[in-house]
């Protein structure tokens, strides 16, 4: 059995402005947590499931098909449509992505990955005020998900990643360097984890030029 790794700190939650935090405390695992849809499948589904969204990654022109062919059968069971956005992003076709992703959040508004993939789409367009309705204004997992008192790394992972982009978005970078330090702590190699950094470092490199071009009118 995997263990489990407990965060060693409080993760502080914005819920109405900088001046209001919260703090959680939840355990994050590298075990599965398995959706409870994915547990009703028959074991050849799993078994291909497994398979799939690797194939989705390196081979999604193959992938597509069969993922649509299981949608046609499981319409319901969320993991297929972030297979299907992968496939379909890796294969250059971005509206089809989207559609992807954006059918996701409509039939599964509570599940993760939906949200977080459909928050994307919208942090790229600059559409803010709808990246806070996705996530209730609840900016933290336990607060978001109150049954809950594990989540996966990836989980963790994606949700720090998006808080910590949006955060930055809205000129509280100080809230923003708070996921980031976690991100740090959980993951310090991933890619949204680096991606954090840099938007970070240009935020402030954006902000530097800003304060030069005001003192010098």
């Amino acid at each position: 059995m995997a263990k489990k790794r407990k965060r060693p700190e409080p993760i502080s939650a914005i819920l109405e402005g900088s001046d209001v935090v919260h703090l959680t405390r939840y355990e994050i695992t590298d075990t599965p947590i398995q959706d409870r849809r994915y547990r009703r499948l028959p074991d050849q589904v799993k078994d291909k499931l497994e398979l799939l969204y690797e194939k989705a990654e390196k081979k999604p022109l193959e992938a597509i098909p069969e993922i649509l062919e299981l949608i046609g059968k499981y319409p319901d069971l969320p993991m297929l449509y972030n297979y299907l956005g992968v496939a379909y992003a890796r294969s250059g076709q971005k509206e089809a992505a989207e559609k992807a992703i954006e059918d996701n959040i409509h039939r599964n508004p509570d599940y993760l990955f939906a949200r977080l993939n459909y928050a994307e789409i919208l942090l790229a367009r600059g559409e803010l005020e709808k990246v806070a309705e996705v996530f209730e204004n609840k900016f933290d997992l336990q607060l978001l998900y109150p049954k809950r008192k594990q989540f996966h790394v990836s989980e963790a992972v994606g949700f720090m990643g998006i808080m910590g982009w949006y955060f930055i978005e809205t000129d509280e970078r100080e809230i923003a360097k708070k996921y980031y330090e976690i991100l740090k702590q959980i993951a310090p190699h991933h890619p949204l984890t680096r991606r954090l950094h840099r938007k970070l470092l240009w935020g402030g490199f954006r902000r530097l030029l800003s304060h030069k071009k005001v003192r010098a009118r």
